[in-house]
């Protein structure tokens, strides 16, 4: 059955088709204003991605609002709300992890009519004078002011084919539409890839401002909050855990760290976690001779209902915006009412 890989592609680039068809159409049909946007009366920035997810959104959300709040904007988030809600949050998993990572009293709304979740925000009693549109690229609905688009330097195209074959949401050249792409993940890469992605980004959308970020591990979370120095990490035996759009990423963070991954269990990003499966892992990381099980730390928050012991700890990782930083901040928080 040699044939049979290339017989998957095949079937999964015939499904890719319709895909594209439906993304070129619904593209056209914004852009020709045959579909109507909506305006809110408060500045939008979208965060949002040309691949369904792994780029790093999520600390880089809170890494935008932390700056925001930093310069004394009053930003909240929207997000559609996508995925399981861990037990007893309000929140799905990633915004539950927000919740978690932004600063006190930064509201968030998750809705799946943006716009809808945009006027809950502004009838409020203390409206925010910012929205934050989580992972909005191809949410066209609600009126931006800034279009930003995270790249991972790692894989910026997704395989370079649309879902179902690829990772890819859209075609590249949707790039066009953005203001600020940034190039996250870029410590994983050699610096000539990253000016080489640099210019195929300025091809792309030749009036973007191009950032450039890195992700950075901060601590060793456990379940009951408390932290632990990454240096830990340095010679264990470890298992990584993760529901991600990029485990890869994840596992080569923790080699970086000096770790030594002894176990690999990759699972659906979203996945829902049952007590199932956290005693399935365990009892695979003794095998294995694991003396931790690290995981992420938005897998943390849907464990952390099922009483996880003290050896299954999440690394919790910021975003660095090493190149570009001052100018996507600039152009991001100089955005007033009056500009929207």
């Amino acid at each position: 059955m040699r044939d049979r890989p290339v017989l998957v592609r095949a079937a999964l680039t015939v499904l890719s088709g319709p895909f594209a068809l439906a993304a070129g159409v619904r593209g056209a049909l914004y852009h020709r204003r045959w579909l109507p946007v909506r305006r809110v009366g408060v500045p939008v920035v979208s965060v949002g991605n040309l691949t369904a997810g792994g780029t790093g959104k999520t600390p880089f959300v809170a890494w935008l609002v932390t700056a925001a709040v930093a310069r004394g904007r009053r930003p909240a988030v929207l997000s559609r709300g996508y995925g399981p809600r861990p037990a007893g949050s309000p929140l799905s998993d990633e915004g539950t992890l927000l919740r978690e990572l932004l600063p006190a009293g930064v509201v968030q709304v998750e809705d799946p009519d943006r716009v809808r979740g945009a006027r809950r925000l502004l009838a409020s009693p203390t409206p925010p004078d910012l929205v934050v549109l989580d992972d909005g690229f191809q949410h066209r609905r609600l009126h931006r002011d800034l279009d930003v688009v995270l790249l991972d330097a790692t894989d910026p195209f997704g395989g370079g084919h649309l879902l179902p074959r690829g990772l890819l949401r859209e075609p590249p050249r949707a790039l066009v539409r953005a203001h600020v792409v940034v190039l996250t993940r870029a410590e994983r890469v050699p610096p000539a890839r990253v000016a080489a992605l640099r210019a195929e980004v300025a091809a792309l959308a030749p009036r973007a401002t191009v950032a450039v970020a890195r992700t950075v591990a901060r601590a060793l979370v456990g379940a009951d909050g408390a932290e632990q120095p990454t240096s830990r990490l340095a010679g264990e035996a470890v298992a990584a855990w993760s529901g991600i759009g990029n485990p890869a990423a994840f596992e080569a963070l923790l080699g970086d760290l000096g770790a030594r991954v002894v176990l690999s269990v990759r699972g659906r990003d979203h996945h829902r976690v049952a007590a199932a499966d956290l005693a399935r892992v365990l009892a695979r990381a003794t095998a294995a001779g694991a003396g931790r099980v690290v995981v992420t730390h938005k897998d943390l928050v849907k464990l952390r209902p099922l009483g996880p012991p003290p050896h299954v700890v999440a690394l919790d990782v910021v975003t660095e915006v090493v190149e570009g930083g001052a100018e996507l901040l600039a152009r991001a928080l100089s955005l007033s009412p009056t500009s929207s």
